[in-house]
């Protein structure tokens, strides 16, 4: 059974996806979402990084389409999403790795960690509050350091998907 608060989370993450706002999840949303979000953030196209999310991004849409797309319509339903995103080896081979990808992107000094401004810079170009970023970096950051590193990153992840 789904909670409210999974049930909020996934339709929090299905409208991030939802680009177009038609109710349905096509490449063309991921792409846009992606994209935008990498040109926002100062991702330049061609460098490694762009790359690299891309690249996820690309398998993220082919295991939805694949695996989730259950009447073959080339779109991916609210219901089909949650049900994907429910699956273990899903998590494991496609959304996690995409997350770890775009977090890890985040870090533009690359020293291997992300500090409050490169976090807030990033979370700002996926149009999300500088509160709720803040309060969300707080979350991660497990040590209280003010950095988060890969392993908190992982963690954070794990519980975003983890049931309630």
């Amino acid at each position: 059974m789904v909670t409210q608060t999974e049930r909020d989370r996934f339709q929090a993450m299905f409208r991030q996806c939802d680009v177009d706002g038609d109710g349905v999840i096509e490449q063309v949303d991921i792409d846009q979402m992606v994209q935008q979000t990498l040109a926002r953030a100062g991702v330049l196209p061609g460098s490694a990084g762009w790359r690299r999310v891309t690249d996820l991004s690309n398998r993220l849409w082919q295991a939805l389409h694949s695996s989730a797309d259950a009447d073959g319509d080339g779109k991916v339903s609210a219901r089909e999403f949650v049900a994907a995103y429910r699956r273990p080896a899903f998590l494991d081979e496609v959304a996690i790795p995409f997350e770890l990808a775009v977090l890890e992107t985040a870090d533009a000094d690359d020293d291997g960690r992300i500090s409050l401004a490169e976090w807030m810079t990033w979370q700002q170009a996926k149009g999300l509050s500088q509160l709720a970023s803040l309060e969300e970096f707080q979350q991660i950051d497990a040590d209280g350091d003010g950095f988060l590193t890969r392993e908190e990153c992982v963690q954070h992840v794990k519980r975003s998907y983890a049931p309630q």
